[in-house]
């Protein structure tokens, strides 16, 4: 663990949260927890936790949650380093991000520099002709490299060390993410051969770099949370792009560098990247800062995926308009601007949907309505998003819409979509979680409250077998030895990993048995996503019988896919039976 993680974590020790918290907060004693009404949203009932035994706090009425740092950071809209450095000043600490080699001054110090001599091997390296012949192929002329601090890094294991380690020393190239050190203690540079795209603060400062490969995997790779970065409370571009936002109150979210940079050049000066399309309230809030309208413009699959979906919700959540372009197939705004110029992407911007609309409209894309089982199917994806929206007047016109592609009666379907809900306390107001605990929910929940070992999960399934969202949890789960200390956990984790850990930690479990739900859960990992794959290899085998006409193959499909559907509810009613026999 390095000199400042130290520090933070000797900060958590010391502060009592329930205390930092009570200056906020009316907390009343509830068990070993605390309870209080949320600062975060209106809480007509008291569905803000606090833990001090965990170091953790989680509202089950709009999911904010995480250790006191993030607390204090939320609460006064402040930085990390910020909100470290006071709860230091109070615990009677020195915060190691402004003493000695590791002042904050010198970390943006070496990044800028490296970023320098990124754009030094961009233009003037032998082997940089392979950033330079990649940006010239994207439409990035030469006068352009500078405009948006464009770099190469050097192919080879050590470039980066050997220029910088004697100046700055090895702990705070670490600590920046520039070098990765290995088990064994040796350490290589983490960007190598890859065009380079820095990440710059609000003052155009280089917090952290993203690269992107020629060939090789991952495309493209970022730079972990550090004392300048955490990727939850940044947007690629706002730069260049705040004073249009202001000026329009709208701003363009894509995805990726690329986009950015391609809209910018075509005189969109609004867009910026969300880095992923994993939004988060950090994300959310700045866009709030900035403007009243949000546009989305991720590529066509891109944004109909479930992560998407999610950060729209966040977003409207927050009190923001959003709306959704429909961009051609296999198009993202990168390519598109550049093949069709400004004026179409404009015009696509100008015709985007609401997206709810959006998220409507798309449902006719993934599933037959025609057929029964495609409106069943529709109607098990849209529970979980319906469930993911706090606006009433929202949830109605949702409704309405939905009714009509499914045809169905209004009433009924408002009561089959209200249906439900999270395993909450008796007296949270549960509105932005999903609406079931899924096995890896139960499997992570079991980890962080120490019932059962990593050792014993991963003997059966790995970190691949769980979403995206998950992942980094997962990765330091099984990073530490004996009991999981979750307080320390959050230190390291993304602010929508850290609410995840506060969540399935403080959560009221719907078991009584571990044993059985850690068994259950683990089979419910492996067998309902094979359901699912049987599903939609049905779904393209329909799709191919409709078209050729081929009525008889078409019916045995759909009874095959009805069989399925049936096992799929079966086993998910089998579930939520359990849980509530373990809630009772």
């Amino acid at each position: 663990m390095s000199a400042e993680r130290a520090d933070v974590q000797q900060i958590k020790d010391r502060i009592d949260i329930v205390a930092v918290i009570s200056r906020y907060v009316t907390l009343t004693k509830a068990g070993s927890s605390y309870k209080g009404r949320c600062p975060f949203h209106k809480d007509d009932t008291p569905s803000f936790w606090v833990s001090p035994e965990k170091g953790l706090w989680h509202c089950f009425g709009c999911g904010a949650g995480g250790d006191v740092i993030g607390f204090m950071m939320k609460i006064e809209n402040i930085s990390f380093v910020e909100a470290a450095e006071r709860l230091a000043t109070e615990a009677g600490l020195s915060f190691a991000a402004h003493k000695g080699d590791d002042s904050r001054d010198e970390l943006y110090e070496i990044n800028i520099a490296v970023s320098r001599w990124f754009a030094e091997n961009l233009t003037n390296s032998a082997a940089g002709h392979r950033g330079r012949e990649y940006l010239a192929k994207r439409g990035y002329p030469e006068e352009t490299w500078e405009r948006f601090s464009l770099g190469y890094a050097l192919p080879g294991w050590d470039h980066l060390r050997k220029r910088f380690s004697a100046k700055y020393g090895m702990k705070p190239l670490i600590d920046l993410g520039l070098l990765v050190r290995k088990d064994d203690g040796t350490t290589y540079d983490r960007f190598r051969d890859r065009v380079i795209f820095p990440i710059l603060d609000l003052s155009g400062r280089p917090i952290a770099f993203g690269g992107r490969s020629f060939d090789g995997q991952p495309k493209y790779l970022n730079s972990p949370k550090t004392a300048l970065f955490d990727k939850g409370n940044h947007l690629y571009g706002l730069s260049w792009a705040r004073e249009s936002m202001q000026k329009e109150q709208s701003a363009v979210l894509v995805e990726g560098y690329t986009d950015v940079i391609s809209l910018h050049l075509a005189g969109i000066t609004n867009a910026v990247g969300s880095m992923g399309t994993s939004l988060t309230q950090g994300q959310a809030h700045l866009f709030g800062r900035f403007v009243k309208e949000v546009v989305i413009s991720y590529d066509r699959d891109t944004a109909g995926g479930m992560a998407s979906l999610r950060g729209m919700q966040i977003l409207r959540n927050h009190g923001l308009s959003v709306r959704v372009v429909r961009l051609p197939e296999g198009d993202d705004p990168d390519s598109l601007v550049r093949r069709e110029g400004a004026e179409r992407m404009h015009q696509l911007i100008d015709a985007a949907a609401p997206f709810h609309v959006f998220y409507i409209e798309s449902l006719k894309e993934r599933h037959n309505m025609a057929s029964i089982t495609g409106k069943e199917a529709a109607l098990e994806e849209v529970r979980p998003f319906f469930h993911g929206i706090r606006s009433l007047p929202l949830r109605q016109e949702i409704t309405t819409r939905l009714a009509e592609l499914l045809n169905l009666p209004f009433d009924g379907l408002m009561q089959e979509l209200t249906r439900g809900g999270l395993p909450r306390r008796p007296e949270a107001h549960v509105e932005e979680e999903e609406h079931h605990w899924d096995p890896q929910q139960v499997i992570l929940s079991l980890l962080l409250r120490g019932d059962v070992s990593w050792d014993r999960v991963a003997a059966l399934v790995s970190a691949e077998d769980f979403a995206p969202q998950y992942r980094s949890i997962v990765e330091k789960v099984s990073q530490m030895r004996g009991q999981v200390d979750v307080s320390s956990m959050t230190t390291f984790l993304d602010e929508d990993s850290a609410r995840q850990v506060s969540y399935l930690t403080l959560s009221e479990p719907p078991w009584s048995d571990v044993e059985r739900a850690l068994q259950d859960a683990l089979k419910r990992l492996v067998q309902l996503p094979e359901i699912e794959k049987k599903l939609n290899d049905l779904r393209g085998k329909m799709e191919n019988a409709e078209r050729s006409g081929d009525r008889r193959h078409l019916d045995e499909l759909q009874r095959a896919y009805s069989t399925l559907v049936a096992q799929r509810l079966s086993r998910r009613r089998r579930d939520g039976n359990k849980q509530a026999a373990g809630q009772r």
